[in-house]
């Protein structure tokens, strides 16, 4: 039988990591994708459930899913009880198994939108009958877990597959079971890294889930296998952007939108006038704080931009829809820039009702977008600056603030920046001093912004 992978290493031909799956795509005869009864009550459960069909979010994998209903039952209701999601797994099982439960269930009957997988930890983590040796190899996992992409990808050609790298195991780096993990780990990467394969996302969380060091903490996982509910926290947080973007949703945040006023569309005209001219490194995109360099901070965008070709596209005002259908809008076929910088975000703020996590996904929603027309260029998105016009808008800010690195951590060559404490006096207040209605900077403010930023742009634009 032809082999995927050589049994010690994780060598791929080209044409291997290409192939296009079929129903009868040959695997090697291996335990991980043998198929392993799991007729038990929970699979019973399951079963009913998707004969019920209106399914947008399925989950599968083992007990680490499992346990949203456990541990992560009050995480779970918060960000998907009402997404129309499913739970499609059972402790203990391996891969085999989720094949099995695959094969033997109704999944003709729904269509999800989205799958979330996550399967692999048993496969090492069990011992062969009779045996001291794992269950199956790491580059046997792999094959398993690569078995049942592939038939998800069959059954549901148009569903976005969130492939998530196997959590870490154990207190320590090396735990052999970490060991056997990062192997397994470094397999999917050879597959599926960089979206090579269609409509799959591998995504590794395991960095937020570990200490510095390489340690796993009780607090996170008291079994060093099983997240706790902080854990679960991590999990839901971290991908929340994927999940809004696999479902497709959308708010007024995250909605392409123009400003319906004269003075908008004209600045908007000047702006797209110079990017059709060409000759630019540096796009400098936001609001009003960006606007503002032509206001109050002239003088000081000649000192540190006046010699690097940058343009500034802040229009007052803006929030992230505004500037999404900018982005959307502007001619940019002349233009190849090397840098750009987005602040935005604290417009949205305005309105009380307008969540966190839909402001932060906004900011994504830009920043891919600016990622497709560039993908070379190097993305710098600042946190929204401080702002206190309104008694509870800073903790409204600082909500987005907190979501920005997990909305961007998977989009490469960006940079989340937080240089806010800039405009901070020595108590860690924000004064008039430097920002006169305690939004916009003054010269001042615009100086502490260009310093913090020069380094990262000469860089950038080298």
């Amino acid at each position: 039988m032809k082999r995927f992978f050589k049994p010690i290493s994780f060598t791929i031909g080209l044409m291997g990591l290409l192939v296009a799956f079929s129903t009868t795509t040959v695997f090697s005869q291996n335990l991980a994708t043998t198929l392993e009864d799991r007729n038990i009550d929970r699979y019973q459960q399951q079963k009913a459930r998707m004969e019920q069909g209106d399914v947008d979010l399925l989950w599968v994998g083992d007990s680490i899913t499992h346990f949203w209903e456990n541990a992560g039952k009050e995480v779970w209701e918060e960000y998907y009880g009402a997404r129309k999601a499913m739970n499609f797994a059972i402790s203990g099982d391996r891969t085999g198994h989720v094949l099995w439960r695959m094969a033997n269930s109704p999944m003709d009957k729904i269509s999800p939108k989205m799958t979330v997988v996550m399967i692999g930890t048993n496969n090492i983590g069990h011992q062969k009958p009779n045996s001291k040796e794992m269950h199956s190899s790491p580059a046997e996992t792999v094959e398993g877990i690569q078995m049942i992409v592939s038939q998800l990808k069959e059954k549901y050609p148009e569903t976005k597959i969130l492939l998530l790298e196997v959590f870490p195991r154990g207190n320590k780096p090396d735990d052999r079971l970490r060991i056997a993990v990062n192997e397994i780990n470094k397999g999917l990467e050879a597959i599926y890294a960089n979206n090579a394969v269609e409509n799959v996302q591998l995504y590794s969380i395991n960095d937020l889930l570990l200490e510095k060091d390489g340690v796993l903490s009780k607090e996170i996982m008291p079994d060093f296998l099983h997240p706790s509910k902080k854990g679960y926290e991590i999990w839901a947080k971290a991908i929340e952007p994927m999940i809004a973007d696999g479902l497709g949703e959308n708010t007024v945040d995250t909605t392409a939108a123009p400003v319906d006023a004269d003075w908008w569309r004209d600045r908007f005209n000047a702006k797209n006038e110079l990017l059709k001219k060409g000759d630019i490194d540096i796009l400098m995109v936001g609001d009003s704080i960006t606007h503002n360099w032509e206001g109050q901070g002239p003088v000081v965008w000649e000192k540190y931009y006046g010699d690097k070709k940058a343009i500034n596209l802040g229009h007052g005002g803006d929030q992230t829809q505004h500037v999404l259908w900018r982005i959307e809008n502007y001619d940019f076929s002349k233009v190849n820039p090397k840098a750009a910088v987005l602040l935005i975000g604290v417009n949205n703020t305005w309105s009380r009702d307008r969540a966190a996590k839909d402001i932060a996904l906004g900011q994504r929603r830009i920043v891919k977008k600016m990622r497709e027309l560039f993908p070379n260029m190097k993305i710098f998105v600042l946190k929204v600056f401080p702002c206190t016009n309104r008694d509870d808008q800073q903790e409204q800010i600082d909500a987005i603030n907190a979501l920005t690195e997990y909305y961007m951590r998977d989009i490469p060559n960006v940079e989340v920046l937080d240089i806010g404490k800039v405009f901070l006096n020595e108590k860690g207040e924000l004064t008039k001093d430097i920002m006169p209605d305690l939004l916009h900077p003054n010269a001042v403010g615009y100086e502490s912004w260009g310093a913090a930023m020069y380094l990262k742009l000469e860089e950038a634009t080298k």
